[in-house]
């Protein structure tokens, strides 16, 4: 056997040995099974043996591994005592096919109790199935008990990994193969296995700090067609005309990992390699859905971030026998840290400049709740990091004046907002993203202007001049707050036509604290101006802006000393 062949297992071999007594060994067998320390009587049995040490010259003298690690090149097996391994060793009579029977013991736990590790390179089983003298034997190796012992093999739909690059459990979640076994001049055989089952590992990495931070709990992949199941397995291998029928049950593999780091910039096999069984085959719709999770303090009262991240792939083919690597640059959309301001602040000076959290003198918080303590946020109109103040005694007619000329002249103004808010159809969007190096998730996309303006009848210009009850709230103050709810059906996914969407992120605000992440708040071009105070007109040294938090939209307004987001994506 090819040395690519020997490098597709893992270290599960040896529950399965154990049990294989009991299956298909006579009533000696069973102390064994009994007693699984008492080593087996070998009197009077044949041995059957295999060395992966040196690459045999000739098939008589073949070798192989049913342990394995990835090396670089493919998945490097070794027995470590999980093994059903069967001879046939006897015709059936109707069929005309091989009869196998099951080993009645092997040398394995003596192997590695007397070397101190979980695996090695060589292996003999004895069998107790009659005179065996025929020059060679078909042989079978299954990872697990499916009955037909032998005759099935079963790809389980959950596995797992503990360790990295250290996959012991392959054999019991459907590890399978077929071999020959050559007679020797003492009697006693040598075979190899040709492993039948598919493997993939994966060898996730980013190039984005904010994601290196995180681990990977969870694998899990997604087909067109059954990836796991029960099989007919034959000399042959796994015979795919037996597929199931797909169902919500097998048509997906979830592979378990416990919090595997990933690598900043490169793969790193020491690091991450996680390695999954599958069904052989071609599948027209392929995806990889890796969970990831940064235990940070955001959101929500220290639970931290967990997310998805998915690759879709389209007619992958994974070859019996074979190992595909999958290896992911896994990236999420990344957002600055210096796009909190003040209300139409000058450009530039945003709320924590001079104090970035990447600075030289870092005091800026990265994320909610984040404790930095921070004393050189803005606190008065000595800062030019301060917000634009307003004269009083402003009249309607000024309202062009008041409107943002700064930092916030791109923000939509108020009667925009309103449109948003009642006729937006928003979506409340779970989705991971990167801010400051650390993880965050969630956001709401809101249809675009341009699209509700043709919904409507009406032009862009008449949304930005009139809002939805009919006033221009430029000249009109907004008399309470304007909420809306999220619409059934739009939680937690994206909108089909998502090009009629534009999408902002829960950057959330500082308001001498905060940081990124719970919700959203953006500032509006639009000041909020007390027109008819009894104090004659002035600044309420306020703006309008929305607020976006999970189901919930609403339009209100906000002190101008906050610190708010001001990047409205330029199509929205």
């Amino acid at each position: 056997m090819k040395r690519k062949k020997k490098k597709a297992s893992i270290l599960s071999l040896l529950a399965l040995a154990a049990v294989l007594f009991t299956a298909c060994a006579t009533d000696d067998a069973d102390t064994d099974r009994q007693n699984p320390k008492q080593k087996p009587d070998t009197a009077g049995l044949t041995a059957f043996s295999v060395n992966n040490e040196v690459l045999p010259a000739d098939p008589t003298s073949p070798t192989t591994r049913v342990v394995g690690e990835y090396t670089g090149t493919g998945i490097k097996f070794y027995w470590n005592g999980a093994e059903l391994v069967g001879v046939g060793s006897e015709v059936d009579r109707d069929t005309h096919e091989p009869k196998f029977f099951g080993a009645d013991g092997s040398d394995i736990r003596d192997q590695l109790k007397a070397s101190g590790k979980d695996r090695t390179s060589r292996a003999t089983f004895w069998f107790r199935v009659g005179e065996l003298t025929a020059s060679q034997y078909p042989m079978r190796y299954v990872g697990n008990w499916e009955y037909p012992v032998l005759y099935r093999a079963k790809i389980e739909s959950k596995q797992e990994q503990t360790k990295p690059n250290d996959a012991p459990n392959l054999a019991q979640y459907g590890d399978c193969g077929t071999g020959t076994a050559y007679r020797q001049a003492d009697g006693n055989y040598t075979f190899m296995i040709d492993h039948k089952a598919s493997y993939i590992t994966f060898l996730p990495y980013t190039s984005q700090k904010g994601v290196a931070r995180s681990k990977i709990e969870q694998i899990k992949v997604t087909a067109d067609k059954a990836v796991c199941g029960i099989f007919k397995f034959d000399d042959n291998g796994i015979d795919l005309s037996s597929r199931p029928a797909t169902t919500r049950y097998n048509n997906y593999i979830e592979l378990k990992l416990n919090d595997f780091p990933i690598p900043l910039t490169a793969p790193n096999a020491e690091a991450n390699a996680a390695i999954m069984v599958i069904a052989p085959g071609t599948y027209s719709k392929f995806t990889v859905e890796y969970t990831i999770y940064e235990n940070n303090s955001v959101p929500q009262g220290g639970t931290g971030v967990r997310g998805t991240i998915t690759k879709e792939y389209s007619n992958v083919t994974f070859t019996a026998g074979k190992n595909k690597i999958i290896s992911q640059n896994l990236q999420v959309p990344e957002y600055r840290g210096d796009v909190y301001y003040m209300w139409d602040a000058a450009v530039g000076q945003h709320y924590w400049k001079g104090y970035e959290w990447n600075g030289p003198h870092p005091e800026q918080p990265t994320y909610a709740w984040e404790q930095t303590g921070s004393t050189n946020y803005p606190k008065d109109n000595t800062d030019p990091r301060w917000y634009r103040e307003l004269p009083d005694g402003l009249t309607r007619d000024d309202y062009n004046d008041m409107e943002a000329k700064r930092s916030c002249k791109d923000c939509p103004n108020v009667n925009e907002l309103y449109w948003y808010i009642m006729k937006g159809d928003y979506y409340w969007d779970n989705s991971l993203w990167v801010c400051m190096d650390h993880l965050h998730k969630g956001g709401h996309w809101l249809k675009k202007l341009r699209v509700i303006a043709k919904e409507e009848g009406k032009s862009v210009s008449d949304l930005k001049n009139v809002s939805p009850d009919g006033k221009d709230h430029r000249k009109e103050v907004v008399g309470s707050t304007v909420s809306n709810s999220i619409s059934s059906g739009h939680w937690e996914r994206k909108p089909a036509n998502i090009d009629d969407y534009f999408y902002l992120p829960d950057l959330h605000c500082y308001d001498q604290t905060g940081g990124p992440g719970g919700d959203a708040v953006y500032w509006s071009s639009t000041p909020l101006y007390e027109w008819d105070s009894i104090w004659g007109p002035r600044s309420a040294n306020a703006a309008y802006r929305v607020f976006l938090y999970g189901t919930h939209i609403d339009l209100g307004t906000w002190s101008a000393d906050v610190g708010c987001p001001q990047n409205w994506p330029t199509d929205r």
